[in-house]
């Protein structure tokens, strides 16, 4: 739901009771609960309650009477993220990881226990709704998976069987609040959530594919990568002192090894994955560490890095320098050369000699340089593109080069 001008809907009364082993504790005068609720029941009894809309649920559900259960902003694309993690980690059998959800409870829960020091262990039961103050997004993304509600821009990818039994019988970790003020929590949760999203690097850099771990060997194999690699964000700016980010290396390696064949995720995945199983692992990583260290030691502007021929106090300078003056800060350029340096060992021209070919004219990689003209650079307003067709045209043009032609 995008506007607030438009009907909210209703909020469902929960079904029966839901209980929960957990610990009872107070903390500046609040009542808290920390256990694992079984998800199926959390959600399916309405518990709590995922709006099921554009991805989008209004910032809080105004509309209904106050202190009903409300909700925060999230969004599609993240709820998909999470939602293809529960589905691969229960196909392959392995533990999901995840931070407590945060629920509000605007009731007192029933609770049995027994007392140990300032907190008590037992059993929890809650009868009436909860209000999601944080995990809305984990909240949807088992909705989905479970099969009790849609978001529109969120696809349920296939699963087996036994995957599906394993979600099913799922719990997750909880922190259950009373607190009979719900206004408090959208100050609370408000403040909490303006850290920025994780961006697609460091999703890339945390994740166990093989792609990124040669990635990550390839970072301390490489001279020249040591400390210029950003790891925090998505791209480098004009004024960072970074070369690449890790995905946008991640994606070099990509290019590299299956040239151009990298039009999807999981075309991605699976070329690597063959090219590591037919030679090794090991073999692989040795490749990559040659050519990519033979592209560093001959392009002039890279070399003196590459080498440790500058001082730790003139390294950014000379890295901004690079990025004014030349494409080799370039993300576009670096594919475009990896692709052709994949292409010309098809056809029989070894990486050392491809890369001697296009590196013996510093001109090539100029950005006032007319090589590029019309591929990675436009013919009129002289900026740099980086569309799929820009960095196709300039890989058959170094190709062209690297060929002899």
């Amino acid at each position: 739901m995008s506007s607030t001008s438009r009907t909210t809907p209703a909020v469902p009364t929960p079904r029966g009771y839901l209980d929960f082993k957990a610990i009872k504790t107070e903390d500046s005068g609040r009542v808290v609960y920390i256990g694992a609720m079984p998800v199926f029941d959390l959600i399916d009894r309405n518990f709590i309650t995922p709006v099921a809309s554009e991805g989008l649920t209004t910032e809080i559900l105004k509309k209904v009477k106050q202190n009903d259960p409300v909700q925060r902003r999230t969004n599609a694309a993240h709820v998909q993220g999470i939602l293809d993690y529960i589905v691969e980690e229960a196909e392959i059998g392995n533990p999901w990881t995840f931070s407590s959800i945060v629920l509000y409870s605007t009731e007192e829960l029933e609770f049995e226990g027994v007392s140990i020091g300032h907190h008590s262990a037992g059993e929890a039961r809650a009868t009436h709704a909860f209000s999601v103050g944080e995990g809305l997004h984990r909240s949807l993304a088992w909705a989905v998976a479970l099969g009790v509600a849609r978001v529109r821009g969120v696809k349920r990818p296939q699963m087996s069987a036994k995957a599906k039994r394993r979600i099913e019988h799922a719990a997750i970790p909880v922190l259950v609040v009373e607190e009979p003020n719900l206004g408090r929590q959208k100050s609370d949760f408000h403040k909490l959530n303006r850290q920025k999203p994780l961006t697609s690097t460091v999703l890339a850099l945390t994740d166990d594919s093989l792609l990124s771990d040669l990635t990550k060997t390839l970072i301390g194999d490489v001279p020249l990568f040591s400390g210029r690699i950003d790891l925090n964000n998505a791209s480098v700016g004009p004024k960072s002192d970074k070369l690449l980010a890790f995905a946008q290396l991640r994606f070099v390696v990509a290019s590299y090894l299956l040239g151009r064949a990298t039009r999807s995720k999981e075309g991605i995945r699976n070329g690597v994955a063959e090219i590591v199983s037919t030679r090794g692992k090991r073999e692989v990583r040795v490749e990559l560490k040659k050519v990519f260290t033979e592209v560093a030691s001959k392009l002039d502007a890279l070399e003196r890095l590459q080498k440790g021929k500058v001082p730790a106090d003139e390294a950014g300078a000379l890295v901004r320098q690079i990025r004014s003056e030349t494409l080799l800060a370039s993300n576009a350029a670096w594919r475009a050369l990896f692709v052709a340096i994949h292409e010309a060992q098809e056809e029989g021209v070894p990486p050392k000699t491809a890369i001697a070919r296009v590196s013996r004219d510093p001109a090539i990689w100029s950005r006032k340089g007319k090589f590029f003209r019309g591929s990675l650079i436009d013919r009129k307003t002289k900026k740099l593109l980086s569309n799929r067709e820009s960095i196709d045209a300039a890989s058959d043009k170094l190709l062209d080069r690297m060929l002899g032609k």
